[in-house]
């Protein structure tokens, strides 16, 4: 069918959305009481056997992918539906952040609740809330518009929010599944003035952990005018990671970085100014660190990797006192990185940097690397994905080269280097990873608008 004859037959899709988005709530709320956490094996696969069921009931094949011998990996559900020259990956996962702390809910996070339009529960926009309206979309595309113009391919992995350490094994057992024309990350977003975002990329991230031991066990704190005091030597090596400014001054953090293209820089200056206006307003700071303002500090969140401290422990921290000097000390780091750096590289940049300055007795460990992935800013899929987003939504898209977030598009992308982009209706305010996490319903809805037109540009691509 020629495209654009199709479009006058949105009007039948979009009815029926808004006829079965009470029915998609109730499945939403379904998806979402598994508390699919890491660790909690029997809700990881429970929620990986519903989505393959669901993707079933679409009219897709399904297939629930594992390792042998490796009972503890949560599965990968593959699921396809379609047919033509050009083949779509989307890329998402039905594991869910700690809900922890739990008496910061409103409402349990694994007893999903309804109120003022919005849908609150653990997962309820990452990723569950953002996976459902993609297979919606294909429903809805098959009802009132006739067969898919593209084959559609679900990605859904359970490890997502912890690394997807097994994702590379995962596809490897599965055959042919990272080859596509295009890929979609798990999401996409609508800023505070209700434009749609479109960016083409994801960083990648090194977590790790440094441990400081200077004593056999803690000691009593009358002695520590002659003992060495674990928690102030790890400080003492992680301010040497810092400029008095608070700029990273890790020697090698930048070991890899590619310079800006003027088709990225074209991107990133288009970016109105006061976007970084509006960070400081909403995390109430005066100025930012290294007074980065404007297209400059909107330039180094795009282009500079990050180091962040994102925590730190030590001793004694319950009610009351402790007079103890510690004898370990610990902080977990994580640095996010951009194109073409590599996780490897950078952790022995950051044990050198410590070895140099006399840290050498402080312990590395790495949890966690992910490399970096970014589409060329001019792809043909990114101009797609904002067009399909300004016709739903009736206002400019907003482009951006990356997501800060982390994603493993590496590793279904990198391979052939297929192009991706974002896609999606997640609103500034849904407190992903936070207490009471949520999904504007109203959202959901459009972001199975946004997908179904979405098929028909991506395949008009070829």
């Amino acid at each position: 069918m020629d495209r654009y004859a199709a479009l006058d037959r949105y009007a039948a899709l979009d009815r029926y959305a808004e006829a079965h988005l009470p029915a998609w709530t109730d499945e939403l709320l379904e998806f979402c009481r598994f508390p699919s956490e890491q660790g909690n094996l029997g809700a990881l696969r429970d929620a990986a056997a519903w989505i393959a069921a669901r993707l079933e009931r679409l009219g897709a094949t399904a297939e629930v992918v594992t390792l042998p011998g490796q009972p503890d990996v949560p599965p990968l559900v593959v699921g396809e539906i379609g047919a033509g020259p050009r083949t779509l990956n989307a890329v998402q996962h039905y594991d869910v952040q700690p809900a922890v702390p739990l008496e910061l809910w409103t409402t349990p996070p694994y007893e999903p609740a309804v109120r003022d339009g919005r849908l609150f529960a653990r997962g309820a926009i990452d990723n569950k809330g953002e996976l459902l309206p993609r297979m919606w979309a294909i429903e809805a595309y098959l009802a009132t518009i006739g067969p898919l113009p593209c084959r559609v391919r679900f990605l859904v992995e359970g490890e997502e929010e912890y690394g997807s350490s097994h994702l590379d094994a995962l596809l490897d057992a599965r055959p042919g599944s990272r080859r596509a024309d295009g890929a979609l990350i798990e999401g996409g977003g609508v800023n505070a003035a209700g434009q749609p975002e479109i960016t083409g990329g994801v960083r990648g991230i090194v977590v790790v952990e440094l441990i400081c031991r200077t004593l056999a066990y803690d000691a009593h704190s009358s002695l520590a005018t002659v003992l060495p005091s674990a928690p102030v030597r790890l400080a003492q090596a992680l301010a040497s990671l810092f400029h008095a400014d608070g700029t990273p001054a890790l020697e090698g953090l930048d070991e890899g970085v590619l310079a800006p293209t003027a088709a990225q820089l074209a991107v990133v200056d288009a970016t109105p100014p006061e976007v970084a206006a509006e960070v400081r307003r909403e995390f109430h700071v005066e100025r930012f660190i290294g007074d980065l303002d404007g297209t400059a500090a909107v330039r180094a969140m795009t282009f500079a990797p990050t180091l962040n401290i994102q925590g730190l422990w030590s001793g004694f921290i319950g009610p009351g006192d402790k007079t103890i000097t510690p004898a370990e000390a610990h902080a977990r780091l994580d640095i996010r990185i951009v194109p073409d750096q590599e996780p490897a590289r950078v952790l022995a940049a950051l044990a050198r940097h410590l070895e140099q300055r006399g840290y050498d007795d402080i312990e590395l460990v790495a949890e966690e690397g992910e490399r970096p992935y970014w589409s060329p800013a001019d792809d043909p899929i990114l101009e797609a994905a904002a067009r399909v987003s300004e016709a739903v939504f009736g206002r400019p898209a907003v482009r951006y080269i990356a997501t800060p977030g982390v994603a493993p598009m590496w590793q279904v992308c990198g391979r052939d280097r297929v192009p991706m982009t974002s896609l999606g209706c997640a609103a500034v305010d849904t407190r992903a990873h936070a207490p009471d996490e949520n999904a504007r319903l109203d959202l959901a809805g459009q972001a199975a608008r946004l997908m179904a037109r979405f098929l028909d540009e991506f395949a008009a691509l070829g």
